[in-house]
This record gives C-alpha cells, structure tokens and sequence, in this order.
C-alpha cells in the first residue's frame, strides 16, 4: 500500500508543482488587467496634474462621503487614501480627482467630503473614473487586487471543483469549464487513437524486425524508422492530407463537430494516423532492441531446444519481459503526443484544445492556457500511474 501512497503523492506534488510554476509566469509574465479590459487597463498608470489646491483622491465613478485616510509620499493611491496636493502637482497613479479645500473637513489624518464634488474634477489629463472604476471591478472579480500567493490559492480551489474562471478575452463568455468540456473530448479521442494505432503498429513490425534482425529486411526496418522519426509531425501531417485527403479523397479533410459519432472517428483517422507514426517508430526500435536482447536469455534457449516454435517463443516467452522499457517511453511519449496533437489540430482543423490553446496565446487569455496545461500535465501523470500498475502486472516484484 506504501508504494501506491508514494506514487500518488509524488503525482500531486507534481501537479502542483506544475500549476504554481504556470501561475507564477502568466501573472509575472503577463498582465492579465490588460487582457480583460484592453487599453482601458493602461488608465492605472495615468498620472494627471492638479489644478486646484486641495486632497486629491480616487473617485472612481462616485465620489466617497466617508473619512480618507491622509498617506504621504505615494506613487499609487489606493481606495479610501487622499493625499493633499497644490495646483501643478503631479498626482499619483489611480488619482482621478482632486477636491478644494472649501470642499473638505480635515480632522487629524482624515479627509472627509462635504460638498458635492464632481468626479474627474480638479485633475488635467488624468485617468477618468469611469475606467478606474472598470479596473477596480475586474480586480476585485478576478482577486487581482490581492497578493500572488493568495490568488493562487483562490483559483487552486476553484479549480479543483471545477470552476476554471472566466475566458479574459471574451468578457468570460463562454467560461474556461464550458469550453473544456466542448475541445477535451475530440483531443481525448484524437490521443487515445494515435496511441492505439502506434502500439497495434510497434508491437508486430518490432517482432518482425527482431525475428529478421541482421538481414536486409531488418536493415530496411530500420531505416524507415529513423527517416520517420525525422520528420515533424507537422510536415508528415501536411503530406498525408496532401496525398491520401487531397489527392486520393480517402479522407475528409477537415472535422466536423456535428457529424454522428462513427463520422467523426473516421475524421480522426489520418489526423491520429499522423501523430501515431512517429510514435510507433520510437516504439519499435526500442521494442526491437529489448527482443533480440531476450533472445538471446537462456530460457529462449531452453524453449526453442524443447521444440517450441519461433511464433510461439516471440509471443509466448520473449515478448512479455521485453515490455518494461516499451512501456516507460509510452507513458513519457504520452506528453509529447499531446503537444504533437495540438499541431496536427491545426493542420486538420479540429476544434480541440490544440486550436483552443492557440487562440488564447494569441490574445493572452491565460486561464485558458493554464486550464490545457494543468488538463495536460494531469494526464500525463495518469498515463503515468497507470504505467506502473501496468509494470506490477507483468513482475510483482517492482512493488517490493
């Protein structure tokens, strides 16, 4: 049981792992005001001039009629601070306006507004209030107003209950969940048949190089790997549409969403075809290795001088131990499938994540991006997890 805990737990310490690394950049990286309100993002670093002396402070659409707080030497006012000002000065950043002295009771280290003041009054070229209002909206809906840590912990728990937050770049419409829901399942499909197809490939075309190994056959084998291997998926994907969708009409040439099920499966054919070839290639050399290798154990001797068939002794006897590194490159090659899938989405004009991740880079909505990243840093570690369960079904003693 020890074991299973230890797996989990490095698998959540991962996750995490990755998640705070992700969240840390976009924030630090990126400015997500900007993202959600565009140019009127830029309002918060709009310093104006004073043009009459009095307490200058944030109004932001409306004017306060409670007590300011009087600071001293700031670069940036917060709600509910008023710092005094004479006519030419430069204000601070967030002041949208400036009350006169005739307007105000001072007491102590207090502001409080008597008359009416117009907000935006008092203050040339400075940010108007409506937009400082917009921004102080947006960070207290996206907790951005509070420090790193905390946001992270905010959106860690909606996250983990299935709130992924609003789309940035689209007003939050449609939000980050609902768009998962609609890309996740034609990505799910795409990878999981990619892989089906480079394993139902690898396995036998590695058994049959292992049982040619050193003839021309073999070395031919072997070529073809490497030249697959060396071609991305995209120019492989570019050349397979070309030839076999284009050309040939064999395959549609784009996905349709709407089409019944068995449709779309044989939309995704040439697309999993696409990134399963590459994969299958790494799998076969590595697969033919480990097989020669087993050939040459002496219970294969053994086998074969009891009369046991070569088919037999390939299937039967030397296949099994021979899967151990097979199946750590399948469950490593699992994330760089993904990412190849994300391309190939592109090539085939699939509405998956992959088209999905690439809109919001574009536009700099992050709680997309790092919604795909956390959903593809999570199946990772499944695939993962499910690999060593897979190791303890063909040896029990690795769990010792």
């Amino acid at each position: 049981m020890s074991y299973w805990v230890q797996r989990i737990a490095m698998a959540v310490l991962l996750l995490l792992a990755v998640s705070m690394l992700t969240f840390g950049a976009m924030n630090l990286l990126g400015d997500p005001l900007f993202n959600i309100l565009g140019p009127t993002a830029q309002s918060v670093d709009v310093q104006g001039t004073a043009m009459v002396d009095g307490y200058a402070y944030q109004a932001a659409k409306d004017n306060p009629t409670s007590g300011l707080v009087v600071v001293v030497g700031v670069d940036e006012l917060a709600p509910g601070e008023a710092i005094e000002a004479s006519v030419g000065d430069t204000l601070p950043k967030r002041t949208d306006t400036v009350a006169s002295l005739d307007a105000v009771t001072v007491t102590g280290d207090t502001v409080t507004i008597d008359s009416n003041v117009i907000a935006g009054s008092g203050v040339q070229n400075g940010p108007e209030p409506e937009q400082l209002f917009q921004v102080a909206a947006a960070e207290a809906e996206f907790y951005l107003d509070a420090p790193l840590p905390e946001r992270y912990l905010r959106w860690l728990g909606d996250f983990v209950t299935g709130d992924m937050g609003p789309q940035f770049s689209k007003t939050g419409e449609p939000p980050v969940t609902d768009l998962i829901k609609e890309r996740l399942p034609r990505t799910a499909m795409l990878v999981v048949m990619a892989q089906a197809m480079a394993v139902l490939i690898s396995i036998p075309w590695a058994l049959w190089s292992a049982a040619k190994s050193d003839t021309a056959i073999d070395k031919f084998s072997t070529i073809t790997t490497f030249l697959i291997i060396a071609l991305p998926n995209f120019a492989l994907g570019v050349i397979l549409k070309y030839v076999f969708a284009i050309q040939l009409g064999w395959f549609p040439q784009t996905f349709v969403a709407s089409d019944p099920l068995p449709t779309r499966l044989w939309q995704l054919v040439l697309p999993a075809l696409t990134i399963a070839l590459g994969a299958a290639a790494v799998y076969q050399r590595l697969l033919r290795t480990d097989l020669i290798t087993t050939l040459q154990e002496d219970f294969i001797l053994m086998a074969r001088s009891k009369g046991v068939t070569r088919r037999a002794v390939l299937f039967k006897h030397a296949l099994r131990p021979s899967l151990f590194s097979f199946l750590t490159v399948f469950g490593i090659t699992t994330g760089a499938l993904i990412g190849g899938a994300l391309i190939v989405e592109t090539i085939f004009r699939v509405p998956g994540l992959g088209s999905a991740i690439v809109e919001a880079v574009v536009v700099e909505d992050f709680p997309t991006v790092l919604a795909i990243v956390m959903i593809i840093a999570f199946a990772f570690v499944v695939v993962n997890i499910l690999v060593d369960v897979l190791y303890s079904l063909i040896d029990p003693r690795v769990r010792r």
